[in-house]
């Protein structure tokens, strides 16, 4: 059987996504009937292949980001057929991940309107591709009318196809004043939301300077409850050593002895 040529349908796409994980590139080429080398170029282009470690990290995040509250809200604006809920939900775990899933819920707010931003360019962009295409189409209609001698022409389907093709014109540059619309808007989340963190990351570089400076920083919560878990920890490890100091340790010589050894220790351990 003679093999797919071509671009991958958004069907095609999709199956690739799904599988990329759980079958061979081999396997999926088969049940396309493609070629392997463009599976292969598609998974490596869109870095589908994911580590065991990675794979559980992106389940983690997935199930975050669906027990947000805007979650339903995300589900309602994009369908899942056309392949927009999973560019969101992709876009969302690669940005996450790339902040090192140090993100506050106003950031997270910044990070939803981007990628919304994104996927209506994507939309804007797929449709002035398509009246290109139709205005490529209408031209030739056109063009072909006016061969025709003057008297043998239609003259009201030739004026109808002159409607339609001004009309796809206007709509391409319709679109393209869309999208440079859009990409400003992005842009301009894109650049407060890289502040809003040079920000907090200049707080934190003060704190390590001055003592105003940290106590600036452990205004902030997330930081103070971080600095306090850390202290628990570190205060935890501190008893559980001293408590092996104080203990009977047994050397190479096979001697039995305290390393620490004072009124505590010998209470402890007459206690015990």
């Amino acid at each position: 059987m003679t093999k797919k040529r071509g671009q991958l349908s958004l069907r095609e796409e999709k199956y690739i996504k799904d599988n990329a994980n759980s079958s061979s590139i081999e396997d999926i080429a088969a049940s396309l009937n493609r070629n392997v080398a463009p599976i292969k170029k598609y998974i490596e282009k869109n870095q589908l292949l994911q580590t065991p470690a990675e794979h559980a990290d992106n389940e983690i995040l997935s199930i975050k980001l669906r027990s947000k509250s805007f979650w339903g809200e995300v589900c309602k604006q994009f369908d899942k057929e056309t392949g927009e809920l999973d560019y969101f939900e992709n876009t969302w775990i690669n940005l996450i991940k790339q902040f090192r899933e140090d993100v506050l819920p106003a950031e997270e707010l910044q990070i939803k309107q981007f990628i919304t931003i994104d996927i209506l360019i994507n939309r804007s962009m797929k449709e002035r591709k398509r009246h290109i295409a139709e205005t490529e189409k209408l031209q030739k209609q056109v063009d072909f009318e006016y061969e025709i001698p003057e008297a043998d022409r239609d003259t009201a389907k030739l004026a109808n196809l002159e409607t339609q093709l001004s009309f796809a014109r206007n709509s391409i540059a319709s679109y393209t004043n869309e999208y440079t619309k859009l990409l400003s808007e992005q842009q301009k989340i894109s650049k407060d939301l890289k502040a809003t963190r040079e920000q907090r990351i200049k707080r934190i570089e003060d704190g390590k300077s001055s003592w105003t400076g940290l106590i600036r920083m452990l205004e902030d919560e997330d930081i103070r409850e971080k600095e306090g878990r850390q202290l628990e920890i570190l205060k935890m490890a501190t008893s559980k050593f001293k408590d092996d100091l104080q203990s009977p340790h047994q050397y190479q010589d096979n001697e039995f002895d305290m390393p620490i050894l004072n009124a505590e220790s010998v209470l402890k351990n007459q206690d015990e």
